[in-house]
């Protein structure tokens, strides 16, 4: 199991400490210097962030952040299996504002891919297309 980046970091400040004497507000300051440090690296290892000249750390594409087993909130950069309502109204606003803010096409789901296919593989097991198309037919 990997190490998180609070572990990491707390052992990169230990380290340090071993070697040069630290106060304890030192290390604290220290600890949230590598964190932050760390969070940016990670970022960057994962394509997420892309850099752009003097800003340093440039913006995630909207597209983007809809990744393979996550999907990242524009508005805070945390990470979801599903961005929800409950979430996005800490934001001031619902899935549909969020997508038009960003430029998100209204029918692209606010899940990670894996969720989708999922939910598209049981959904088609259960012949739910079907049996909607035979409910509208129906109503008719």
């Amino acid at each position: 199991m990997s190490k998180s980046l609070v572990e990491m970091a707390s052992e990169i400040v230990a380290a340090q400490a071993r070697q040069a004497p630290m106060s304890p507000e030192d290390v604290s300051a220290g600890v949230k210097k590598v964190f932050t440090i760390l969070q940016q690296l990670q970022a960057l290892e994962a394509g997420m962030l892309g850099t752009s000249e003097g800003e340093g750390m440039g913006k995630l594409a909207p597209l983007d952040s809809i990744q393979r087993n996550r999907v990242i909130c524009l508005e805070c950069h945390k990470e979801f299996k599903l961005l929800s309502n409950r979430h996005l109204a800490l934001h001031g606003m619902n899935s549909r504002e969020y997508k038009l803010k960003y430029g998100l096409p209204l029918r692209q789901a606010l899940s990670a891919k894996s969720l989708t296919l999922a939910r598209r593989k049981i959904a088609k097991e259960k012949g739910l297309g079907e049996k909607l198309v035979a409910h509208r037919r129906k109503k008719i």
